[in-house]
């Protein structure tokens, strides 16, 4: 079958087509085969999907093209072959489904699946896929018709390898009997959601609920309806390819279209049929005959199987030699006239309201509609018009390319020569100043036309020349005057200026560049200059104080097609039209992102190959531009439009040098895009490259891309083309979020898209690191703290000791001095009473003495004795002296009940000085009764409260009796007290103080003397637990 429609295509090529209506319109053709990259030439089916890729059917598997470049699906990840593709679908969710002659396949982020319950049996040999409105897919296959419910289909996208049992068509197999005519082609569904089904002899028509129908059966041959447009129940299109026909049913009948053709594709589509027939041709509904758009029989001798019309306005053909891209031309290409040699426009220019065009051979057109009229006889033998103005007097001048200057009045022409002050024979443009006069600019300078009042010379000429060094002049290409009156040239040799008869050159530098060449300058409505060059783009400044001031560059870094342009033009609406070495670009620079359109072939502009091209806008809203390569016209409305935003996306995020897979560190991936989702990559990962597209097919060349990544503190960056990645190393730890935005051909931005990740800090930099090292170092400090607090603790401690030793080697001391000072006394008393001659009395004193000295020998080793011991101690001692005194001492010792003397501690041999002290220095030099009054009582629950009390003579007279005395006495009773009371707050048992009072009789002579001493209260256990006083310093009860 295919052979034979190869042989038909090769004989319909050498004959007309008849009964179909040629548009005026144009087209661009461009064919995408193998020299293009294309990994093969034979293609069945087209599709674009929704991000915009266009996806090729092949007989090796599914292609993928982005305008750029093809990449190819073969092989499934199971290992299945794809082979021939013969539809391609899409749904909701943005995954394609795939109908191949092995099977179904799904394809998903670029990756290919088997469908392996529809892989063998009667569902191979798809040949059509269609999704009804409940997202069920129905199939067309080698056996019939087959439905997949939208639950099967979620089933086997999560988990291809499913077993799904698809729905037969009711009632197909008792339709077609005949298995071998089962094979269906085509489907299509109509206003009403009604299955229509294209099979090898007949069209049926199914309607849920209802048995299915047969609509049309062939007279006899198998037909294979290939293709089939449904406009509604009473009105569709369908190919019968054996029949070398397109068949329209309508209302029942049956019209054949393009008889004797094999005919390629048929759909419907906004609003109207269209059909692919060795042609392009649209049919509307109302039953006129099919229009032909374009014809095809120059572009190809191949096979036409599908024609596609995407949402971009491009026609894409699938042929057998590869495929074909065709779009309306933006420009009108006017077919120049014989007489313009070389089919070169020159110069233009209006005369009279009327545009008119110099070509070589000094020739002048005037345009008259579509055409160009010659006017006038030619001016040269060979030179082109290059210049063409009318002054204010209506005289027209013209100028060219080398051989002279001209005027014509009337229709007189007249040629100017050095005598009327012409001082050079090649020119390139003629422009007004602000006063009307007219300065034609050179190859060797300029010179002003200047009116004359002389009937004879009505015109005079006035030559300047611009000389840079003797071997070089300077070429001015095209001036302007501002309004302090000084002309501004452009020129080989850079920007001059022109005053008072005068040059000056103006250099501008951008960094390390001298721009060198300027073709045109031109001045907007805001009275700015934009400047065309050579290798520097546009130059947009101002004229101020007689020098240029430049404020910006417009490269290709902006999106201009190239460096070098060689007109610029700002139109009526301010818009800046450059002509450019490769295309024609417009620049809208009063917009937040300046909007940039650009023109090539592609867009039907010249080819690749023109050179000089030159702008002329008339009248308003149209163009006309003429090069090398002939001339265009161009309808500035088509830029009123309101262009579409494209949608641009980010189509992969990798780790650069694919140190490991992404997805490792996501969290999830996007079911949609295929991106990794939440991603949080280790401090070591910290380079990523950025793929992104933007699918507009319609000149991927002019598409321009500016990005940005949030977090690395970079502005915005550009890219255009191929350039369409970016990479990112070093990044420091943080939040980041990669935005970008992307223009078509058109110049409208898309809506930003954005991708957001995280590089994690180093565990050093992370928060539960710090967390931890700063619970460590509070730690530290606190166990720093804490052991200097415990050192300085037991240093204090230590210190304790050593100062409780100390008061107990001090105690210890005054008690080894108390021991003696008592024996001492009591030899005292002995002596004393051996020198009255009292022998009974001192031995009696001396037995007495030696129990005493026994108690107060057995009491000395310890630190702490009872109080009771202490009270026994007084009153063994009070005994004593009593009987050294000739009148009795009264003395008694009293304890408080609430007071506990067999447990209360108090220091050793601390009270018998005192008692001591009020016998010797106050009892004994009492004449009458001697009293001495010891009582004990708790002053509170910290305090024991020991008063002695005598009625001695007082401490004022005892002092001045004792230094009469034979025998001199030396005592320090009181101080050891003193020093043994002050000791026991170091020690750690409390404060101890001594007060002494004297007493006083009503007339205020003396009565005795009070001791007060306070001690704090000291059991037997505290004292047991200093560490200073083992037991054996301790005194026990009883003892």
């Amino acid at each position: 079958m295919r052979i034979l429609l190869v042989c038909i295509g090769l004989l319909m090529n050498l004959l007309p087509i008849r009964g179909a209506g040629q548009t005026g319109g144009s087209f661009v053709v461009e064919t995408i085969g193998l020299r293009q990259g294309l990994p093969t030439s034979d293609i069945h089916t087209i599709f674009r999907d929704s991000s915009g890729f266009l996806w090729l059917g092949t007989d090796i598997g599914l292609v993928r093209y982005d305008g750029y470049g093809f990449e190819t699906i073969s092989v499934s990840a199971e290992g299945r072959w794809l082979g021939l593709v013969n539809t391609i679908v899409e749904d909701r969710n943005g995954r394609l489904w795939v109908g191949t002659e092995d099977g179904l396949f799904l394809v998903r982020h670029g990756t290919a699946h088997a469908i392996r319950s529809l892989q063998t049996g009667h569902y191979v040999r798809m040949n059509s896929l269609l999704f009804d409105q409940q997202q069920n897919l129905w199939c067309a296959t080698a056996s019939g018709v087959y439905q997949l419910t939208a639950p099967d289909l979620q089933t086997v996208s999560v988990q291809p390898t499913a077993n799904i049992r698809p729905v037969a068509l009711p009632g197909y197999e008792k339709m077609v009997p005949n298995r071998s005519h089962r094979r269906v082609f085509s489907l299509a569904f109509d206003e009403q959601q009604r299955l229509y089904i294209g099979g090898k002899y007949d069209l049926l028509r199914y309607t849920p609920g209802l048995p299915l129908e047969r609509i049309w059966q062939s007279p006899g041959p198998k037909v294979e309806i290939q293709s089939l447009a449904v406009r509604s129940a009473d009105d569709l299109l369908f190919t019968a390819q054996n029949l070398f026909c397109v068949i329209r049913l309508r209302n029942g009948k049956e019209e054949r279209l393009f008889p004797n053709q094999a005919p390629g594709d048929v759909f419907w589509q906004q609003g109207q049929f269209w059909h692919l027939a060795y042609g392009i041709y649209r049919q509307t509904p109302d039953g006129a005959a099919p229009e032909r758009l374009l014809d095809l029989y120059q572009k190809t001798s191949g096979t036409f199987y599908k024609m596609l019309l995407d949402f971009e306005g491009i026609f894409w053909i699938a042929t057998n030699e590869g495929l074909l891209k065709i779009r309306p031309s933006q420009f009108d290409r006017l077919k120049l006239p014989k007489l313009v040699g070389g089919n070169e426009i020159t110069g233009f220019g209006r005369y009279n309201g009327q545009l008119v065009m110099g070509a070589p051979h000094g020739r002048l057109f005037v345009r008259d509609g579509d055409h160009l009229r010659k006017l006038g006889n030619d001016l040269t033998s060979i030179a082109g018009i290059n210049g063409i103005r009318q002054d204010r007097r209506g005289t027209l001048w013209l100028s060219t390319t080398y051989q002279g200057l001209f005027s014509m009045t009337n229709r007189r022409i007249r040629k100017y020569t050095p005598a009327d002050g012409l001082g050079d024979e090649g020119f390139n443009d003629i422009f007004p100043d602000r006063s009307g006069n007219l300065w034609a600019v050179g190859d060797i300078g300029i010179t002003q036309i200047l009116p004359d009042a002389e009937p004879t010379r009505p015109y005079r000429l006035r030559f300047y020349e611009h000389v840079t060094n003797r071997y070089k002049f300077t070429i001015f290409y095209t001036g302007i005057e501002t309004p302090d009156h000084t002309l501004w040239l452009a020129s080989d040799y850079g920007l001059v200026s022109f005053r008072a008869g005068k040059f000056h050159n103006h250099r501008i530098t951008i960094g390390p560049v001298t721009v060198r060449s300027i073709r045109k300058i031109a001045l907007d409505r805001r009275g700015n200059a934009w400047l065309a060059t050579e290798g520097q783009g546009l130059l947009f400044g101002r004229f101020q104080q007689n020098r240029f001031q430049l404020l910006r560059q417009y490269t290709t870094r902006d999106g201009l097609p190239s460096n070098t342009f060689n007109d610029v033009l700002i139109d009526h609406k301010g818009r800046i039209w450059a002509g450019g070495s490769t295309a024609l670009s417009c620049l809208i620079p009063e917009t937040a992102a300046p909007q940039i359109r650009n023109f090539d072939y592609r867009d039907g502009f010249f080819g690749e190959s023109f050179q000089n091209p030159r702008l002329f806008e008339y009248p308003t809203d149209t163009l006309w531009i003429s090069s090398s390569e002939g001339l265009l016209r161009f309808s500035m409305k088509q830029l009123e439009r309101q262009p579409k935003p494209p949608s641009v996306l980010i189509s992969q995020v990798r780790l650069r040098e694919e140190k490991g897979d992404i997805f490792q560190y996501a969290a999830s991936k996007d079911v949609r895009t295929g991106l990794p989702v939440g991603c949080q990559l280790p401090p070591s990962r910290n380079a990523l490259t950025f793929a992104f597209a933007l699918p507009s097919l319609t000149n991927p060349s002019f598409n321009r891309y500016r990005f940005r990544l949030d977090g690395s503190g970079e502005s915005w960056r550009t890219s255009s083309g191929n350039d369409r990645s970016v990479t990112y190393s070093g990044l420091k730890p943080g939040s980041y979020t990669f935005r970008l935005v992307g223009a078509s051909d058109n110049g409208a931005w898309s809506r930003p898209v954005t991708f957001s990740f995280e590089i994690l800090p180093p565990f050093w930099q992370q928060s539960w690191f710090i967390g931890l090292a700063l619970l460590g170092l509070i730690l530290s400090i606190w166990g720093f703290i804490r052991y200097r607090e415990k050192q300085i603790k037991k240093r204090e401690v230590e210190k304790n000791r050593l100062a409780q030793l100390i008061a107990e080697l001090e105690t210890r001391a005054i008690r080894a001095q108390m021991n003696p000072h008592f024996i001492f006394n009591c030899l005292n008393s002995i002596q004393e009473c051996i020198l009255a001659d009292n022998t009974e009395t001192a031995y009696r004193y001396l037995s007495k003495f030696s129990r005493l000295l026994r108690l107060v020998l057995e009491e000395s080793a310890r630190n702490f004795h009872a109080l009771q011991h202490e009270l026994d101690l007084i009153r063994l001692y009070l005994e004593l002296e009593s009987m050294r005194f000739d009148q009795p001492l009264h003395y008694s010792i009293d304890v408080d009940p609430g007071v506990e003397a067999s447990n209360s501690q108090i220091p050793s041999l601390l009270l018998q000085p005192l008692v001591e002290n009020a016998i010797w220095h106050g009892l004994i030099h009492q004449t009458g009764s001697r009293q001495l009054r010891l009582f004990i009582q708790q002053s509170d629950s910290q305090t024991l409260t020991c008063l002695i009390e005598d009625n001695g003579v007082g401490r004022q007279r005892a002092a001045g009796l004792s230094a009469q005395k034979l025998v001199a006495r030396t005592t320090r009773g009181l101080a050891l007290v003193t020093e043994r009371l002050q000791l026991l707050e170091p020690a750690g048992h409390g404060h101890g103080t001594l007060e002494i009072e004297d007493l006083v009789d009503a007339d205020g002579q003396p009565a005795g003397t009070r001791v007060r001493v306070q001690l704090p209260i000291i059991t037997q256990i505290a004292v047991r637990s200093n560490p200073l006083f083992p037991p054996s310093h301790v005194s026990r009860p009883g003892h």
